[in-house]
């Protein structure tokens, strides 16, 4: 599905994704490209040896820095549920994106990719690979996690 066929707050969201991603790729690669650039007459090993030596130098970017390594793991984990879910296809992009770039735009590129095919399930529940995003432990459930109504079983939405 494209973005010109979503609707609704599918559609809002899906730009807030496309936005956030495109704001992080230019605010952390501008970062990347400062860092670099200072860093240039170290060669290409040693650009890598300052960045990690500068990142655990003290112990406030310890600190962020082992916050962004837990944040990544717990969000390769639940990026690879969805995409299993979802039938999202090369998760291992997104998971390896977050360190080569940055995570703020890996992941909500992933989370543009993971609305789509939420907006494509409500439009044609049929195109899923399965039946997870409308059934609860109790069988089906009436309303979407992100709160939209689902549609009824047999009724089709023009």
């Amino acid at each position: 599905m494209r973005l010109a066929a979503v609707r609704g707050r599918d559609r809002s969201l899906c730009l807030f994704y496309g936005l956030f991603g495109l704001a992080g790729t230019l605010v952390m690669g501008a970062l990347a490209v400062a860092f670099v650039r200072e860093n240039m007459d170290a060669g290409p090993y040693g650009v890598i040896r300052n960045f990690v030596h500068d990142a655990l130098t003290n112990l406030a970017s310890r600190f962020v820095y082992a916050d962004l390594v837990l944040i990544w793991a717990a969000l390769s984990a639940f990026m690879i549920v969805e995409s299993r879910r979802l039938g999202i296809r090369h998760v291992w992009a997104y998971i390896v994106g977050a360190p080569a770039l940055a995570l703020c735009a890996s992941f909500s590129v992933f989370m543009y990719v993971r609305q789509l095919k939420i907006a494509a399930a409500r439009s044609d529940p049929a195109g899923l690979r399965d039946d997870s995003l409308f059934d609860g432990p109790i069988g089906r459930k009436s309303h979407h996690p992100d709160g939209m109504p689902l549609p009824r079983a047999g009724r089709r939405r023009a």
